[in-house]
């Protein structure tokens, strides 16, 4: 083995290494959580997403990126279980911060119990369990409508910046003593203020 090639050789491998270290975020928007536009038709507009019309296949397509598609099935205390097909994206600069969005695919309770139907190993003691699906079922529903947006960024934008650009909330509801709900229901959304993890902002139809 000559020199000249263990020099590319080892270029090679140190190219290879850097590219295995980067884990960048796979879209840009420059868009803010609170710019959301109310539509004539009453529908709500946040990150190019309007809710009850924008599909599953179009967020790939606005995110330039595929989610990660899930059954989250939630128990209750009385053994009453739950389901939400949703889709994670878990990696995307929006505002210039690194963020996840999940969406909820719009179901009505049979199809999501025919999804359930096909899911293996469910447990009956786990409160919130998350499950894959099949690629045929993830292919069917792919045009399914949007029916809410959760927000999660990386960075807590802190309560005075919040009231600076969303406003006063309706209501401010303490949880308990490490989380806080305020309610904007004029923009459909639900503001999840946490001491020792990251808020959540949830986007759902006006009532």
């Amino acid at each position: 083995m000559n020199r000249t090639f263990l020099i590319f050789l080892m270029i090679g491998t140190a190219m290879m290494i850097a590219v295995i270290g980067q884990h960048e975020p796979t879209a840009q928007l420059d868009t803010m959580p609170w710019e959301v536009d109310k539509l004539k038709n009453g529908s709500l507009r946040v990150f190019g997403i309007t809710l009850g019309k924008t599909s599953i296949q179009d967020a790939n397509q606005i995110f330039a990126s595929f989610a990660e598609t899930r059954l989250q099935i939630t128990t209750d205390s009385n053994d009453y279980k739950t389901y939400q097909l949703i889709a994670n994206y878990n990696e995307l600069i929006i505002g210039g911060l690194i963020t996840k969005i999940t969406l909820t695919y719009q179901l009505n309770q049979d199809e999501l119990e025919e999804i359930a139907n096909s899911v293996k190993n469910i447990s009956n003691t786990q409160r919130i369990q998350f499950h894959p699906i099949d690629n045929k079922t993830e292919m069917r529903y792919l045009n399914t409508a949007i029916s809410t947006i959760t927000y999660i960024p990386s960075v807590d934008y802190g309560l005075d910046t919040i009231r600076q650009n969303f406003g006063m909330a309706t209501e401010e509801k303490p949880l308990d003593e490490d989380a806080q709900l305020w309610i904007y229901p004029e923009m459909g959304l639900h503001i999840h203020i946490y001491k020792n993890k990251l808020d959540r902002f949830v986007y759902a139809p006006l009532k």
